[in-house]
């Protein structure tokens, strides 16, 4: 399936500094209306070390949920939604131009509250099929890591591909305690 559609305009809100001493330096926060369903979100991406981006979503109804990123919305503007926040991309790269992306696929929490195993779930398989479409190849390698669920696009300004691999993800594992857990 190839995307055909103009996603939501985004609007940026503000940055966010973190002073906690991890490689999380600070988080830029975006928000758009998703007319198709009636729903707002909020689009937060966190800057780290490495000039790397962990890109994160929710509806904005599911804030003050401690399952936020895990929700299931499920009401058919998953294309819609993924183009508006990969809309932060070119936005981002502007003033970081050698940054890098990564998305991790929450695992899903459903209305009975069983969750989705860690392992090629349902996000993390709708990113792989859609952000390839979404993003060229020109500026990004994409990399997809189906036993946790994430799918990275690695600025090609990187030289050391395999070093800046070990780098991110040992930085991800030290900043969101339990988030690589695939056991």
């Amino acid at each position: 399936m190839l995307i055909t559609k103009d996603g939501y305009a985004l609007k940026f809100i503000q940055t966010h500094p973190v002073l906690d001493n991890s490689s999380h330096k600070k988080s830029y926060i975006f928000k758009f209306f998703a007319s198709r369903i009636k729903l707002h979100y909020i689009v937060r991406v966190e800057y780290h070390d490495y000039d790397f981006f962990a890109l994160k979503f929710y509806a904005k109804k599911d804030r003050k949920s401690e399952h936020k990123y895990s929700n299931l919305v499920n009401k058919g503007d998953v294309s819609n939604i993924l183009i508006t926040c990969a809309k932060v991309i070119p936005a981002l790269l502007k003033e970081h131009p050698k940054a890098s992306f990564g998305f991790i696929g929450s695992r899903s929490i459903d209305r009975k509250n069983k969750v989705e195993g860690y392992a090629n779930n349902q996000r993390f398989r709708l990113y792989s099929y859609h952000i390839p479409q979404l993003i060229g190849s020109q500026t990004f390698i994409h990399k997809s890591y189906e036993e946790a669920s994430s799918y990275t696009l690695i600025n090609r300004a990187i030289t050391d591909i395999s070093k800046y691999e070990e780098d991110v993800k040992n930085m991800i594992v030290n900043t969101y305690e339990g988030v690589l857990n695939v056991d």
